[in-house]
């Protein structure tokens, strides 16, 4: 399936018009990583050397060599170099390396397809003093692997999980 089609199936999947670029999101695609994912329109966008880590944070938010140290709302992706796909265990031990997380709810895989292993994951951690919740994929590959995590401020967390979990669904990972 394109990716244009792909991000419209997760677009209306959002409850989002494919028909248009919706207001409420914008697509970001990364030349250099081939990744695609879907934002919330009007957030700031932090950009890493040659896309490796990208994030994106709320209009006012710390930004910085690392935001996702310094916001308890963010979205990310990463791209790290590991030959794969990993087994679980491994898979579950490099992904709770990648952030400040002090809490987990669930890591499973949920996908197998075209030689890449998909994971999802429901943490906690800290940026600074504030905590914040998230839900998160880790897809791994023959040659990388790519870790998006969506988070939000704990209190924010009940409305916010909707979101993230949406904005998931529009993640393609281009290759691995």
């Amino acid at each position: 399936m394109s990716q244009v089609r792909l991000i419209a199936a997760a677009l209306a999947l959002l409850g989002l018009p494919a028909c248009a670029r919706p207001s409420a999101y914008a697509i970001f695609s990364s030349e250099a990583q081939t990744f695609t994912i879907t934002y919330p329109a009007g957030w700031q966008i932090a950009r890493g050397e040659k896309d490796e880590r990208v994030w994106f944070l709320p209009p006012g938010a710390p930004g910085g060599e690392a935001p996702h140290l310094t916001s308890s709302e963010f979205l990310l992706v990463f791209t790290v170099a590991q030959p794969g796909p990993l087994e679980d265990d491994e898979a579950r031990r490099v992904g709770l390396r990648l952030l400040p997380i002090h809490g987990v709810s669930g890591f499973r895989r949920f996908r197998d397809n075209q030689g890449l292993r998909w994971h999802r994951f429901e943490v906690t951690g800290t940026s600074q003093a504030s905590e914040w919740a998230s839900v998160g994929l880790l897809v791994t590959g023959p040659s990388a692997l790519r870790y998006v995590v969506c988070a939000k401020p704990l209190d924010r967390w009940r409305d916010g999980q909707k979101q993230c979990d949406g904005i998931l669904t529009t993640f393609i990972p281009g290759r691995l």
